[in-house]
């Protein structure tokens, strides 16, 4: 493929119309917060811990989670940092395996600056002009970095494991949504059996109602910065009225045993050990911390150079109040609990939980409600999530196909924005279509559908560890260096000795989860309750090696 070549494929995205800069912190932050969303992911599946290894593996499970998923978010700060560009992971990837590909002197000669695969915005006056034309020529995939298939089929690899796990994110999102409303006429129609049907009808109605949100671009700023807002509301009103409602009837049930929620261990998973029983029961509190990343896709809307210092603060933030929330949440909803056989056979046990702390319906469904809205604006910012790293992925793809290829032709497509909407609307939709069919595997199976959530944990620190891995083989600080020099941003910090720990940490934790997530939840193991996340990966992994053997083909 030739560099004019490249260059026209990679301006053939901008023709439809470009990304609006209309993100700055808050409404960043918002989307990032919305999205992870932590207090409300760990108390929407609580069932999943308590049936586990009971309320310990819950709080203990927050810490563990904490601290691997503090790891990860040091990672992709540092390559936001060095490399801001929306297709995160795989843009890394395809940078770190550059020096394999070119060789040492063609990796540092003159890329042709025509040659950018973005369509970037002036930035505002207080950015530095100079300081961004350097961020886009370093941010820039061309024909000179990427002339190994090795190199370009492991970023599109990477690109799309990480995609499946938004997409899959979203789906649980839906899921968790479905079950809070339906937990709603459960606690004002105590006789009511939920059916499979109405699962899978409430999904495909609020999959195309979220749909809608991220079709234009206008109202999403103020969505974001709203569900940021929302969240916090709805955290502090719920946390307060169940402990003044519960510290009201304590004289007819005391508070639960401290020694209950911070040290019994209550294994019903069949496992002999409690130590197997806690690590099978981690996919709630790990499933509290997807979509760090979400505000590493958002590069085009924040700007080059103020994305360098955003997005590693947005991530950490959201790590920590996601911690701070989730923690203290879940602590004061176990102490609320009066019957716990109740809460795990309620088809949502916060609203159940809510009931018995107040004793009031009525109140239990206005905190129930105000969650739901949390929830909702989290569905909307995982939408944004997904498609914006479907366009940037398709961005790139498009880049690496020569003109009149129909690999190329279809990459484009995703990597377009419409110019009325400023949004990657097919990119967007394609992405909705995928959950609502994920949708259509729970009418057929609920243990499919839930391989497929618990999924979206383990792809997503996959497709972070990937570039980590790359680069401690690579070696971290020459990589540094080597970003410092072409950016010429003395901005960028130098290198910490280690830094390093981060990375081989989430390397670690990608390991982990591949392997402890796939263990049957409880024992002995049948048809009926064996844990299927590995025909997933199994399934993922020959979609990817399909899309990647067709892309260089046609």
């Amino acid at each position: 493929m030739s560099v004019s070549d490249s260059s026209s494929s990679l301006g053939a995205s901008q023709k439809a119309g470009k990304l609006a800069h209309n993100y700055s912190w808050w409404p960043l932050i918002g989307m990032s917060f919305s999205l992870t969303n932590s207090w409300l992911g760990v108390s929407s599946s609580f069932v999943v811990g308590l049936s586990g290894a009971g309320q310990p593996a819950v709080v203990y499970g927050l810490i563990f989670a904490f601290a691997l998923t503090l790891m990860c978010g040091y990672s992709l700060s540092e390559f936001s940092r060095l490399l801001p560009n929306s297709a995160g992971t795989s843009f890394w990837t395809l940078k770190l395996l550059e020096r394999s590909a070119v060789g040492d002197v063609e990796e540092l000669s003159v890329r042709e600056k025509s040659s950018s695969a973005l369509d970037i915005s002036k930035l505002s006056q207080k950015e530095d002009e100079t300081t961004d034309d350097k961020l886009l020529k370093l941010s820039t995939m061309d024909s000179n970095s990427c002339r190994s298939s090795f190199q370009k089929h492991m970023a599109i690899a990477v690109g799309l494991i990480n995609y499946f796990g938004c997409v899959f994110t979203t789906a649980s999102i839906v899921s968790s949504l479905i079950y809070s409303i339906m937990g709603i006429h459960s606690i004002l129609h105590p006789s009511f059996e939920l059916k499979r049907w109405h699962t899978f009808l409430l999904y495909e109605i609020l999959t195309i109602f979220l749909t809608a949100f991220n079709c234009n671009y206008r109202g999403l700023p103020f969505l974001s910065s709203f569900g940021l807002a929302m969240s916090l509301f709805s955290y502090a009103i719920t946390f307060i009225l169940c402990l003044v409602s519960r510290s009201d009837t304590i004289a007819e049930q005391p508070w639960p045993k401290s020694e209950d929620i911070f040290y019994k261990f209550h294994n019903n998973t069949g496992w002999k050990s409690n130590g197997m029983a806690f690590l099978v029961s981690l996919i709630n509190p790990l499933w509290s911390f997807v979509g760090i990343d979400s505000a590493t896709h958002m590069v085009d809307e924040v700007g080059h150079a103020a994305a360098r210092v955003l997005v590693p603060k947005v991530i950490m933030t959201t790590i920590v109040i996601g911690f701070v929330t989730s923690f203290s949440y879940s602590i004061a909803l176990f102490y609320c609990v009066r019957d716990t056989s109740a809460v795990l056979e309620s088809i949502a046990p916060a609203v159940t939980i809510y009931y018995q702390a107040t004793g009031n319906r009525n109140l239990a469904v206005f905190m129930q409600a105000s969650t739901i809205v949390a929830g909702l604006t989290c569905g909307v910012a995982s939408g944004t999530w997904q498609s914006r790293m479907l366009w940037a992925l398709s961005r790139e793809m498009e880049a690496m196909r020569p003109e009149g290829t129909l690999s190329r032709l279809v990459t484009a497509r995703f990597a377009s924005i419409d110019s009325k909407n400023k949004v990657p609307l097919y990119a967007h939709l394609f992405s909705q279509v995928l959950v609502a069919i994920i949708g259509c595997i729970m009418l057929g199976s609920t243990k499919a559908f839930n391989a497929i959530i618990s999924a979206a944990v383990t792809l997503l620190i996959v497709s972070y560890a990937i570039p980590s891995v790359i680069l401690l083989v690579r070696g971290r600080n020459r990589f540094i260096e080597k970003c410092e020099r072409e950016a010429g941003d003395e901005a960028v910090k130098a290198p910490s000795k280690w830094g390093v720990i981060p990375h081989t940490m989430t390397v670690v934790y990608a390991l982990f989860c591949l392997v402890m997530l796939s263990f049957p939840y409880v024992k002995p193991v049948t048809v009926s309750n064996m844990n299927y996340v590995s025909v997933v990966y199994g399934a993922i992994a020959m979609i990817i090696g399909l899309v990647i053997v067709l892309f260089s083909s046609i």
